[in-house]
Formats: structure tokens, C-alpha cells, sequence
């Protein structure tokens, strides 16, 4: 980080751009993404998973969805999490619950998911990188962490359901909702 490296690193931004190893999977997922959030597959695909469940595995559907929507990127946080603390609502549970429930499995699915997402072709050619300083011959495929990242997918629907129903929700009090607005 002197002057030299400063201007080196400025001189040489595109070629460093070009010749990134992932680039080319990232810009081929990140169109597959684009154009199923853009159709409306994602949202059409969380809302249907978690409105369709039976009550009794609610919590689990809402984890659930949450661990598969890292596929659609944002879409997790923009529309599940609101969307698990309506549902709470609806049926009477503490929305505070179903909130976390969404955001535990949205957050958790960043790093384990039942599919490969848009930042393991990322990690796959930033792995490439690393390993070819040992062996030059060396190729890494994005799909090198599915395994570890499918059977951590359940984990995180498991531990986040039990988290959620036996830790979370019992210690929150009763919601009230409007109640108390309108008795003051």
C-alpha cells in the first residue's frame, strides 16, 4: 500500500476485472436469477411453499423458505420476513416469532442451502486462486461445497424451527396487537 502498489492497482483494475476466475459463472448465474426474480418464479415459488403448509410445520415451512430464497438474493429479506410475521399473526402467535423464524432461515441460507447460489461460484474461483499457487493445474468447480452446504441446509431448518418454537416463542409475551391502543 505505497504509491507504486496504489497506481499498479489502478493501472491494471481491468485487466484484474477480466481475468477474475469466477466472473464468467457469476455473470452466467446472476442472469439465470435475474431472470427468474424478474418473472416473479422466486415469489410466486416462497409464497406458495409457506401458505400452502399445514400448521403444525408453519414454523418449519417458514425456515424453510427462508434457507431457499438465498437463490433469489434480496428477495428473502424484502418479502419473507414480513411475510413470516403476518402469518404468525394470522394464526395467532406472536408475530416477533415469525420474524425471526424468516430471518433465521434467510440469514442461514447465505451459508448453507439445498442449491448452489449465486456466491458459490464466487468462493469456488477465489478457492481456484488459492489452490493454484500449489498446483497450477488445479480447476475448482462451483459446485465443490454443495455437499457440506445441502446437509447444512437441514441442520439450519431443524435448528431453527426447534430455536424458534421451544427458545424464542415461549419467552415472548403474549401479543396483544392493537389491544392496547385501543384501550388507552
Amino acid at each position: 500500500m505505497n504509491e507504486d502498489g496504489l497506481r499498479w492497482i489502478y493501472e491494471n483494475v481491468v485487466h484484474n476485472f477480466v481475468n477474475f476466475p469466477p466472473l464468467g459463472y457469476v455473470l452466467a448465474v446472476m442472469i439465470g436469477i435475474g431472470v427468474a426474480e424478474g418473472s416473479g418464479l422466486f415469489n410466486a415459488g416462497i409464497r406458495a411453499l409457506v401458505l400452502k403448509a399445514p400448521k403444525r410445520l408453519i414454523t418449519m415451512s417458514i425456515v424453510l423458505a427462508g434457507v431457499l430464497s438465498h437463490v433469489a438474493s434480496e428477495a428473502g429479506y424484502v418479502i419473507l420476513i414480513p411475510l413470516g410475521a403476518i402469518i404468525f399473526h394470522a394464526l395467532g402467535r406472536h408475530p416477533m416469532a415469525g420474524l425471526a423464524a424468516a430471518f433465521c432461515g434467510v440469514s442461514g441460507g447465505f451459508g448453507a442451502n439445498f442449491l448452489i447460489g449465486s456466491i458459490d461460484p464466487v468462493l469456488a474461483g477465489l478457492s481456484q486462486s488459492a489452490a493454484q499457487i500449489i498446483d497450477p493445474s488445479m480447476k475448482v468447480n462451483a459446485a465443490v461445497t454443495f455437499y457440506f452446504s445441502f446437509i447444512s441446509g437441514f441442520l439450519i431448518v431443524i435448528l431453527g424451527t426447534l430455536v424458534t418454537e421451544k427458545i424464542v416463542e415461549p419467552r415472548l409475551k403474549q401479543y396483544a396487537g392493537n389491544a392496547e391502543k385501543n384501550s388507552s
